[in-house]
């Protein structure tokens, strides 16, 4: 935005400095222009200033609702956590589905390698009482 300002007072000041004299007609139209420029250039670079401001503001509150997401996902539900060995994004699913009857392939969202397979294939302890992992699931063989 300071480019913007630095180049609208240069113009103004060749306009100041050529042979216009205010009471020729495009001398008005000119320097009327380029005070709207100024203004403009003012008013962008606030709104800059604003808009930085509440990108801030934005992370900040999706900082907060992802807090929350995963209190409200722990309290609601036991829940498995596991982070995933190829790229380490941390997995949540639900505890039930390690007991379901059909065969469920769970993989990552980031990296699409399989994390866990309820099969049996894959050799993993989960403690009901924690809702959590506690032995990292090795892959299987």
């Amino acid at each position: 935005m300071k480019a913007i300002s630095e180049k609208v007072s240069y113009l103004q000041g060749l306009a100041e400095g050529s042979n216009f004299t205010d009471g020729n007609p495009q001398a008005r139209i000119v320097t009327g222009i380029l005070e709207i420029l100024e203004e403009l250039a003012g008013t962008l670079g606030a709104m800059g200033r604003d808009v930085e401001g509440i990108k801030d503001y934005v992370e900040s509150i999706d900082e907060d609702l992802c807090d929350l997401e995963q209190h409200i996902i722990h309290a609601n539900k036991e829940v498995v956590e596991l982070e995933c060995p190829a790229c380490g994004e941390e997995l949540y699913f639900e505890a039930d589905l390690m007991d379901d009857d059909d065969v469920l392939e769970i993989t990552c969202p980031n990296c699409n390698d399989v994390i866990y397979i309820n099969d049996g294939s894959f050799d993993f302890d989960y403690d009901a009482d924690n809702s959590e992992q506690v032995s990292k699931s090795s892959s299987p063989s």
